[in-house]
């Protein structure tokens, strides 16, 4: 047995050095080609080029690299993802140089969301006002393409394509019924009637006022969406919506028909026409860059001792300090460094997050609440600021909320499930305890709660949604009857959350760093980003040592939605949480 460990040992030691050492080979190999494709990257910009913008991939709040390797092929490589942040920076910059001529738009695959998409066609706007041309093309447009493409100056569309528009839909899975079949009772508390994160788990449709929320505010987006294309494209805003509702608008010379696009073109006669619009004879001869490598230009940046603070809180909000999430402790660090840092004259909040963790919320909002004691504190909304998200925006100076955001959610539950059945119908399984106290064993999850373990999560549920109401009473000055009133859980469109009080006023992250420089009486600054970002390598290597590294493939949506089953019961506890996982079909 001694030579038998012995042996196993020394097995499992040179397995574990020959990974090491084929990790080390790889990345060796690779440094320099990477650096080489890093150094490409960095390209002068020639007159007369055409910045194109493809969103054929997600956008996240910030730009981000990734690595992928293989070890079998001993190769290593870097994807860079393009965040909105340097998107906008992009198109603003466009604006003031001399060597881009125009924007093309190729829409053909689009992977935005409602809020960043409302954020890149701002951006456009603005772009406008240098006086060059912006043109959009698809084989295809969805509707959020086709709401983009409608701030060009022209739009084309392929032939055989098609710019419908049907308007928006959203969808709720619901899990009562392979719960019941699973014979697992989940055991809900909560406040707030609109409150429905707990919905999918204890009935199999939306309730009325789920259903009044939903129409509230797809009603307040589709009808900004609808109203700004009515504008842009000259049509009466009541025939668009005409059109929408017979499905006007299926084929390409419908949409011709009917104003929506200029002119239908292949591909070829697009290029066409940017080598009018160039002066050049040939397709050959286009000077494209893309938004991806544009940002790695040299261009003069702003100089100067003072900064704006930008911190993007993306994800959902967790205990702890995993850098994953926004997690409670890492923020407080993060905004308590900003707060001792001299240099540092304002703050944007960047907030895209359904919520999560109560205590995590109030945990990063009163590091905040401190930070604005000493400095003004600007809040930007992204997609979502809702519960513990809208929880975290309170401590500021201003609220600035995309149109298309979804915020409020002034609510709190709590949830904990009951495998009992399920472990002693289906698996044979029986548990007994001993225990020194009555609830010794509290919270379990193979048993019922006692009505007194239920009277106490109850108290706990309304503890919170009390602290949470007088927090956005005071920061808000609402009075707390109003702030119940608009709070029970509801969602509210980020034009809504304006005309309620919810917020200030309507722009992005633009706008949000524009305020903040204003009310620190700022004209000379620049900005710097939080949290940090390393080197890909050095996400690589902390990656490896935390034992966080592993090779991700998409799920298929059956299984991701058992996995968000999975997640909701594996916590129990109380949260502050958006009602559900929103998916609109645009």
């Amino acid at each position: 047995m001694v030579l038998a460990s012995f042996v196993g040992m020394t097995i499992a030691s040179a397995v574990g050095l020959f990974c090491l050492f084929m990790l080390i080979g790889i990345v060796s190999s690779s440094i320099s080609s990477l650096t080489a494709t890093t150094d490409a990257v960095k390209l002068k910009v020639k007159p007369n080029s055409i910045l194109r913008i493809m969103l054929d991939q997600p956008i996240t709040e910030r730009s981000q690299s990734d690595f992928s390797s293989s070890l079998s092929s001993r190769s290593l490589s870097v994807t860079h993802n393009t965040g909105l942040n340097d998107i906008l920076k992009a198109i603003d910059r466009a604006a003031d140089d001399p060597n881009i001529t125009l924007i093309y738009l190729d829409l053909s695959a689009f992977s935005a969301g409602l809020a960043h998409t409302e954020e890149i066609r701002n951006a456009l706007d603005r772009f406008k006002e240098s006086g060059k041309p912006i043109v959009a093309y698809g084989d295809n447009y969805s509707q959020l393409a086709f709401y983009l493409a409608t701030v060009a100056d022209r739009v084309y569309l392929n032939p055989f394509g098609s710019a419908s528009l049907s308007g928006l839909g959203a969808e709720v899975m619901f899990y009562k019924g392979l719960l019941d079949k699973l014979k697992i009772e989940m055991q809900v508390i909560r406040h707030g009637k609109f409150k429905s994160a707990v919905e999918p788990f204890t009935a199999d449709r939306m309730s009325a006022e789920n259903r009044e929320q939903y129409l509230s505010f797809i009603n307040a987006i589709w009808g900004h969406i609808t109203d700004r294309i009515a504008t842009a494209r000259q049509i009466e805003p009541a025939r668009l919506q005409q059109l929408v509702n017979t499905l006007g608008l299926e084929s390409a010379q419908q949409s011709l028909e009917n104003g929506m696009v200029d002119k239908l073109l292949y591909k070829d006669e697009l290029l066409g026409i940017l080598c009018e619009l160039t002066g050049v004879t040939s397709d050959e001869n286009l000077l494209m860059v893309d938004v991806s490598d544009y940002g790695f230009s040299p261009y003069k940046q702003a100089i100067g001792r003072d900064k704006i603070a930008v911190v993007y809180a993306d994800g959902e909000i967790k205990m702890g300090k995993s850098e994953k999430n926004i997690t409670a402790w890492n923020y407080a660090n993060i905004l308590r460094q900003i707060r001792h840092d001299g240099t540092v004259k304002a703050v944007v909040f960047r907030v895209n997050s359904p919520g999560g963790s109560a205590q995590a919320s109030e945990i990063i909002a009163r590091e905040l609440s401190l930070l604005q004691a000493e400095k003004p504190v600007v809040v930007s909304m992204s997609n979502y600021a809702a519960s513990g998200g809208y929880w975290i925006a309170m401590p500021s100076d201003k609220i600035i909320v995309n149109p298309l955001s979804l915020t409020g959610s002034i609510g709190v539950f709590g949830l904990l499930p009951n495998f009992k059945r399920t472990m002693n119908d289906h698996l044979g399984i029986t548990t007994d305890v001993v225990q020194s106290n009555t609830s010794a064993d509290y919270p379990s999850v193979t048993r019922p709660l006692t009505a007194h373990e239920r009277r106490t999560m109850q108290e706990s549920v309304e503890f919170v949604y009390t602290q949470f109401v007088a927090k956005v009473s005071e920061s808000r000055e609402l009075s707390p009857e109003r702030v119940d009133e608009l709070g029970q859980g509801r969602v509210w469109s980020g034009i809504d959350a304006v005309r309620l009080g919810l917020a200030d006023e309507l722009g992005g992250l633009t706008e949000a760093i524009a305020a903040a420089a204003g009310l620190a009486e700022l004209d000379l600054y620049r900005t710097v980003e939080y949290p940090a970002i390393g080197n890909p390598f050095e996400q690589l290597l902390r990656s490896l040592m935390k034992g966080e590294a592993s090779i991700k493939t998409p799920l298929p949506d059956e299984i991701s939605a058992l996995e968000h089953l999975y997640n909701n019961i594996n916590k129990p506890g109380v949260y502050a949480r958006l009602p559900y996982e929103l998916s609109i079909e645009n």
